[in-house]
């Protein structure tokens, strides 16, 4: 019984891992590029970080105080 068990959990995991490389493989096969399914095995396209970094971080303007600053004044 312990048999079935293991080889069953083992047929679970394995059969839909196997299905998707198979159509990916197919896919490749006839003519398909950039749509696979399992996206490792192709190139990761770059992100421009330099430029994100470039732009200063917005500086919040100064208000008014805030409206519980005299009761935890008080309290303290």
């Amino acid at each position: 019984m312990d048999f079935a068990n293991t080889y069953g959990l083992l047929v679970a995991v394995s059969a839909p891992v196997s299905i998707l490389a198979g159509m990916n493989v197919w896919l490749y096969l006839r003519g398909e590029r950039g749509t696979l399914l399992l996206p490792a095995l192709g190139g990761w396209p770059a992100v421009p970080l330099a430029a994100a970094a470039a732009e200063p971080a917005p500086v919040a303007a100064p208000g008014s105080p805030a409206a519980n600053d005299e009761p935890y004044r008080l309290a303290a």
